[in-house]
This record gives structure tokens, sequence and C-alpha cells, in this order.
């Protein structure tokens, strides 16, 4: 996948670089908090390959991608410059502010926590085998490495938390440090009465929590913004850091830390409540509701609920088991889709799908890809993962480390004092079989995958043909330098190598996208191909320099008008190939897209068969 080329599409229907107020990923999701959503284009950005849904909610907008987004990601963010200094106002509401807070702090955290999480379940085992001494010096190291990750969490939640609240990072980070300074630790630990200029200090061990390092970093940045308004340019460099070290951490420790624990402690109380003495209620409703949750984006907000009880009670007996319940039954309709359907296309895109969900717990391929579009396997899902609610709330199942349940995480039920395992593998069959057999039972309409197009999108027996837009050398499309266009994944065509610089149309048509940097043309021809026109590999970096566009988006043209001029031989000799893609995007609504058998074209010659 080219993801320069998907990035700068990602930006430009946001509504552009200066709409982007801040983003972060998760497992399988870009986060973008943008200052007005009205200016994205939903339609193009759900258009984009690679982009599996559009999800809106908690004043986040979410782009679904799926196991290769922090790729995504990484490109993404060389190619944007968002400052941290936020003057613009928050129009979300308040609900949609803490969960976009909860979440755009936790996400980039988790994978860091999953990875420990497992690091220490595999050290269990070793030492359960016998294969390792839990005496042994090699043991005390990798348990250190481990630990590392649940320890110092307020520092990674500060770092992140500090990008979320417009605040410097290592100033996020250092609150959190200083929350598990060994000092601090060692004051906690001899347990006497502290005071700092007179004022109690509660002894509150801050290591491996969540809650209160958000809220120490949220006042914090309030405090830093203050504080910029005030002090002298010339001093700026060393006073600002001081004066907001010196105000926000007693703060953090006289108020915001200890009113941050009483929340964690709350929470984590009132969950094992509800474990005891009504789990088996509580568990099924849940796990019924959890996919949508997982829809909608908000099921992280959850996450501070599970890491806190993995952290203070050694396990989370409810937010883990009902993310298993969900997990299984989206990866077995999934399955039973793939299985039921007769129709190719779908049926390779639900197995793998279902795959990916049994193995490694991530559903949005199986969500997005299948159960929602397909709507009734999605509620037969919600049947599964409440009857296997039903059951682990019976057997009090519970996780002893913070990660997405699946198969290969199934070491995550296992402690050195208790063994759930079984009764993990037991809700896992149930929750497949039971939404299996509901998805097999309730059906769906599969339409929407047809292999072949319907008679309302064409008529078989009609030919159509395309006219070459420039002229030059023809070459297959599976020969170009770029895998997004030689894959097929934008799409049948061809190839042409220009002789010159101009575009032409190929026929009647609305021009559906005109591209700033003039590089690529969207066409709508009167036949009802829709046509991408993609002048060389690479040249978006252009920024539009030797590009000349004669048309604009939406405009009417006939064949033959010129769409684009560009400088065939300046582009040549900055190195980029100049090679002409033109891709029909609506492959899938014809039988055949045949390139001619020429090897020269004009722009008025046939370049492309469509029937």
């Amino acid at each position: 996948m080219n993801y320069p080329e998907m990035c700068e599409q990602i930006i430009e229907n946001v509504g552009g670089e200066k709409n982007i107020q801040s983003v972060v990923h998760c497992a399988t999701r870009l986060r973008f908090v943008l200052k007005d959503e009205s200016t994205a284009d939903d339609e193009a950005v759900k258009n984009i390959p690679g982009i599996l849904s559009l999800v809106k909610k908690a004043g986040q907008y979410q782009l679904v991608i799926g196991n290769n987004v922090d790729q995504v990601y990484n490109e993404l963010t060389k190619k944007l410059n968002i400052s941290n200094e936020r003057n613009e106002k928050d129009n979300r509401s308040l609900f949609d502010k803490i969960i976009g807070s909860i979440t755009g702090s936790i996400s980039p955290v988790i994978p860091l926590l999953a990875g420990a999480g497992m690091g220490k379940v595999l050290l269990l085992i070793l030492t359960l085998t016998g294969i390792l001494s839990d005496a042994s010096q090699t043991y005390v190291f990798l348990n250190m490495i481990f630990d590392t990750g649940f320890y110092f969490m307020p520092v990674y939640v500060g770092f992140s938390a500090a990008k979320i609240f417009g605040a410097n990072q290592y100033l996020g980070a250092f609150i959190g440090l200083v929350t598990v300074h060994p000092t601090w630790v060692e004051l906690v630990s001899v347990g006497e009465p502290f005071q700092f200029l007179g004022i109690g200090m509660e002894l509150v061990k801050y290591s491996s929590t969540l809650v209160p390092a958000i809220l120490s970093v949220w006042i914090m940045s309030y405090i830093e913004k203050g504080v910029r308004k005030v002090v002298p340019e010339m001093i700026k460099v060393f006073a600002e850091p001081m004066l907001v070290m010196l105000i926000a951490t007693p703060l953090t420790f006289i108020v915001i830390g200890p009113i941050g624990d009483f929340i964690s402690q709350g929470v984590a109380n009132a969950s094992m409540f509800l474990f005891n003495h009504g789990g088996f209620i509580a568990i099924p409703i849940l796990a019924a509701a959890y996919p949508w949750l997982v829809s909608i984006g908000i099921h992280k907000a959850l996450s501070p609920i599970s890491i806190a009880l993995v952290a203070e009670q050694g396990f989370d007996p409810i937010i883990r088991v009902v993310a298993l319940c969900a997990n299984m039954s989206q990866a077995a309709a999934s399955l039973s889709v793939s299985l039921k359907t007769k129709n190719s296309k779908l049926r390779s895109l639900a197995f793998s799908s279902s795959i990916t969900a049994f193995l490694g717990g991530i559903t949005e391929p199986a969500m997005y890809g299948v159960n929602l579009k397909l709507k009734r396997p999605m509620y037969a899902s919600m049947i599964g993962g409440a009857v296997a609610g039903l059951v682990a709330g019976l057997l009090k199942l519970k996780a002893f480390i913070y990660v997405t349940p699946g198969i290969l995480s199934l070491p995550m039920w296992i402690s050195k004092e208790e063994n759930y395992i079984w009764f993990a593998i037991l809700t896992m069959v149930i929750a497949t079989v039971a939404t299996f057999i509901a998805t097999w039972i309730l059906g769906f309409d599969d339409s929407e995958f047809a292999d072949t197009p319907s008679k309302e999108k064409i008529n078989l027996s009609e030919k159509y043909m395309v006219k070459s837009p420039v002229k030059g050398n023809v070459q297959p499309l599976t020969e170009v330098n770029d895998e997004t266009f030689a894959s097929g994944i934008m799409g049948k065509g061809v190839a042409v190598d220009p002789t010159e610089g101009k575009v032409f149309a190929p026929g009647n048509a609305v021009v559906t996208a005109m591209f700033n940097t003039g590089h690529a043309i969207g066409l709508q021809l009167d036949n009802d191909v829709e046509l991408l026109i993609h002048i060389g590999i690479d040249t978006v970096s252009l920024n539009g320099e030797h590009f000349f566009g004669k048309v604009k988006k939406d405009q009417e043209v006939k064949t033959g008008d010129l769409l684009v001029e560009f400088d065939l031989e300046a582009i040549k000799e900055l190195g980029y190939d100049p090679v002409v893609m033109i891709i029909v995007t609506n492959s899938n609504d014809f039988l055949e897209v045949l390139p001619v058998e020429e090897n020269q074209v004009e722009n008025t010659s046939d370049l492309l068969l469509i029937a």
C-alpha cells in the first residue's frame, strides 16, 4: 500500500492540516480531533483505499484501518505539523470531551501494556513448567523488564495525555515520573505523616495508576498556559518549565493525585461489587452491547477500569471477560457467513476476518467488513455474546493481565494462584457455537457483495470504449512502479508513458474530483464508468508545481476537452516517473476491463474496452 499517498488523501479530505487539532492511534484506528468536522468530506474519506470505515463519536473523527494503522500513523505524522497550542474553541459536549480525553490518553499506551502483560504471562509459564527458576538472576532481569511496562504507567499516560490537552509532552511525562520517584515510594512505604509547607500529603502509591496522571496533566495544561502568558520571553526557556514544575507538582500530591486515586478506588470497588453480586446478569448485558461500543469507538473508555482492576485487585473479572465474549462472537458470525454465502468475494473476506478475530481478538475487519454491513450477523453476535457472558458470569471468569482476548492470548487467564484457562476456552466455545448457529438461522442478504454487476447497474450485452486521455506508449498496469496501482487495489486499468504533457477528457463526463496538486483527476463518464487519471508516481509531493489544471470539480466536460497540462520534461528532470495511470475505480460493476493491444496511442485512440 502507498502510505504517503494514502496520508495525503486523508489530510486533504479531513479538511486539511489546519483542521487537525490532534491525532493518535490505537490498535486499529486513527483517532482525530478536528477543529470543524463539517469541513471533512466523509464520503471521500470512506472511499480512500485502506480505510475500512469512518466512525464519528465521542468528539473524535475515527478512521478504522486495521492492523497496519501504526504504519499509516507514522507516515501521517511525518506530513503533519500540529501545534500544541489550542486557542480554538472546543464545541464538543462535556461527555465527548471526557471520553475523547480518556481514549486519546490511553490508546497509545495499550500496545505497551499488552506486550508487557504477555511477557509477564510468558515468565509465569516458564516458572510453572520448571524451565526457569524464580530465584534465578535471569528471572529477576526478565521480571524487571516486564514490570517496567506497568510500574511507570503514569509516565506513559502523562506523556500521551499532554498531547491531548495541548501541553508540553515532556512536562506531562515529568508529572508522571515524579509520582513514582524513589523518594516518594520510600515515604509511602514508611507510612509516616509527611507535610509540604505545613500542608499534609496523603501517602498514595501511584505506580501502575492511570486516572491521577490524566487529571494531573489536565490541570498542568492550564497552569502551563497561564505561566506562558506572564513569563518574559528572555527567560522563558528555563523559567516556564520551572514554574510549571513548582506549581503543578505540589498540587498533584496534595489535591489532584488523591482525588484521582479516590476515583480509581471507587470504580474498582463498584466493579467488584457488581462482579460479586450481579456478574451473571451484568456480564451478558455488557457482552451483547460491547460490539456497538466498539463500532462507535468508545470501548477504550472502559480500559481504565480493566487496567485499574488488574493493577489493584490482581485480576479483571468484568471488562476483559466481556471483551472475550464479544470478540469470539464477532469472529464466529463472520465464520458462519463465510461458510453459508455462495459469493466468493464475501467468502474470502469473511473467512480471513474471522481468523484475525479468533487469533488476535482484532474484530474491526469482521465487524465493519462483514457483520455490520449484513446487519443480521451483528444481531447474532449479540445473542452469542450474551449466552457466553451468562456462562462466564456464573463461572466467575477472571483475566490476570490487560490484553486483547483471543486464542493467542489464552495465557491471560492464568496466575500463580489461579487457573481459569479451561473456563475461558469453554466460554470461547459457547460464544462461537451460539453465534454460529444464530447467524446461520437468521441468515443475511449478501447481494451487496455480488460477484457480477446487477442489471440495474449495466446492460451486460452492451460494450463501452474509453478513449486514451494522453498520447504515449501503452504498458500494463502491473508493471508500474507503484504497488497500490500495480496490485489492482484501486481498480483495473492501464498505464501510458506520456510523450506529451496534456491530459484530455476520454469521453463525455462530469469532473468528480480535481486534486489541488493537479496530479490526479476523477471523472464520472456518461456510460457509468468511474475513472481516475493519475499523472506520475509520487508526484503529489511536488505540491502542484509543473501541473496546471484546466477544469474544476463538478464541471461537465466533452470528449477531447483539455483537463490538465503538465511540464513533462521538468517532472522527468526532478527524477519523477511521469507514467499516467488510467483506472476504472468501479471495475467490480463490470464483467471485463480490457486494454487495447496497441503499443502506442494518441489522445483520440481507443484505450479500454469495458463490458
